[in-house]
C-alpha cells in the first residue's frame, strides 16, 4: 500500500499584498472623492411655501381669460402608503394649454371627501412649475402634459371617487 503525503508551503506572498493594498488604496480614494462631491451638491434648504413670482390669481382679468384656455383631463386618485405607515392620496391627471402662449406655472387647489360626502381634506400645489420635473421647461402651445400631487394624512373613510379641484394660479408667457 502506498501513502501519499503533501505539506502545504506556507509563504509569503508579496504579490498577494502589494494588490490588497491596491485594492484598498483605490476604495479609500474612491469613497474620498464620492464624500466630497456629496457634500458640495447638498440641495437648497426650503423653509417655506414655493413662490412663483409673476403668479396671476382670480380676479385678474388676464387669469380669467387665460384659464379657459388650460384643460385637466383624466383625473384619477389613488392611495398610497409611505414608508413611515400615512395614508398619502395621489392626484393625476393631464394638463392641456389650449392657448396661444407658453404656460409656466400652474396652480390648482384640491379638495379630498369621505364616504359621507363631508369635506376630509384641502391642500393647494404647483401642478407645473418652473425648474421642476420631468420637463422644466414651459409647456407649448397645444401641449399636454401629466400631473400628479400628493396629499399626505388621508382619513380612514377617504373617497377616492370624490375629487374636487379647481385652477387657483397661473403663469404664461
Amino acid at each position: 500500500m502506498a501513502e501519499f503525503s503533501s505539506e502545504t508551503e506556507r509563504t509569503f506572498r508579496p504579490v498577494m499584498l502589494l494588490i490588497s493594498l491596491g485594492v484598498m488604496a483605490v476604495a479609500v480614494v474612491g469613497i474620498y472623492f464620492f464624500v466630497r462631491y456629496q457634500k458640495s451638491i447638498q440641495p437648497p434648504a426650503i423653509t417655506g411655501p414655493i413662490v412663483v413670482p409673476g403668479l396671476l390669481r382670480p380676479g385678474d382679468t388676464n387669469f380669467e381669460y387665460y384659464k379657459t384656455k388650460i384643460r385637466i383631463e383624466n383625473v384619477k386618485a389613488t392611495l398610497g402608503i409611505s414608508f413611515s405607515g400615512a395614508r398619502i392620496a395621489m392626484i393625476s391627471g393631464i394638463i392641456v394649454n389650449d392657448g396661444d402662449r407658453k404656460l409656466d406655472a400652474v396652480e390648482m387647489h384640491i379638495k379630498l371627501f369621505d364616504a359621507f360626502g363631508k369635506p376630509s381634506k384641502e391642500k393647494t400645489g404647483f401642478a407645473l412649475r418652473p425648474g421642476a420635473g420631468y420637463s422644466s421647461q414651459p409647456m407649448e402651445p397645444l401641449e399636454k402634459r401629466s400631473f400628479t400631487l400628493g396629499i399626505e394624512s388621508v382619513e380612514q373613510y377617504w373617497n377616492p371617487k370624490q375629487v374636487e379641484y379647481e385652477i387657483t394660479g397661473l403663469k404664461y408667457q
